[in-house]
């Protein structure tokens, strides 16, 4: 699954390379490692202003959920969405007809399992300094003061044959969007044809795959 990605761009870097404007600046707050676990807010660009970067929390919550502490349980199990299942799952199905999003990144981990060793990698796109991630977003409204919260899910696949070797054991991939087809996702008339096309692996051949040091502060692989 995908649960921890890399932001490590300047707002100059991330306006320039999808062509929006971010939203609250002041919110942006670049990593190398962001685990969706501790619930981060994390850059996208939504349906409803193609033209802005806004800022969502990781984990979605729909917004037919009727409680806090319902919203906090659940989220923590949406942190991904399976593409094969989208238009299934209550948590989803609205979302996947009418709330797309790009999630902006530049870099996700994965790790492969060998015996008792968690080994991780580090995956970016050759010849791009960033890219998009196909997401879900819904905003839920807290019943007790009205707050309303914007939450994501990054979108998942069958692994490309290098990835399953990296993620050996539930052989999963985000789904990436190439670049000339990001604004495509976006469209709430897009064919279920063309759908189903993004969600194909991205080919290995155009990625970067970099075996790096672990550390131990990050959990949830």
């Amino acid at each position: 699954m995908c649960y921890t990605i890399k932001i490590n761009l300047t707002r100059e870097e991330i306006e320039k390379r999808f062509r929006a404007t971010l939203e609250q600046p002041e919110l942006f707050s670049p990593g190398d490692r962001i685990n969706a676990f501790s619930l981060p807010a994390v850059p996208v660009i939504d349906d409803r202003s193609p033209d802005h970067i806004s800022f969502y929390i990781w984990g979605l919550i729909p917004f037919w959920v009727k409680d806090a502490e319902t919203a906090d349980a659940l989220r923590r199990r949406t942190f991904n969405a399976k593409a094969e299942t989208l238009a299934e799952k209550p948590s989803f199905r609205n979302s996947f007809k009418t709330k797309r999003c790009l999630v902006l990144t530049n870099g996700f981990y994965e790790w492969q399992t060998l015996g008792k060793e968690k080994i991780p990698y580090l995956m970016g796109l050759k010849g791009q300094h960033a890219f998009a991630l196909a997401g879900l977003y819904d905003t839920w409204t807290n019943p007790v003061d009205g707050k309303k919260l914007n939450t994501f899910t990054v979108i998942t696949t069958r692994a490309n044959p290098r990835m399953e070797e990296i993620h050996n054991l539930k052989k999963r991939m985000p789904v990436i969007l190439p670049p000339e087809r990001e604004k495509q996702w976006l469209l709430h008339d897009l064919p279920a044809l063309e759908i189903n096309s993004l969600f194909e692996p991205y080919p290995q051949e155009l990625m970067t795959f970099e075996k790096i040091e672990k550390r131990p502060i990050i959990s949830g692989k």
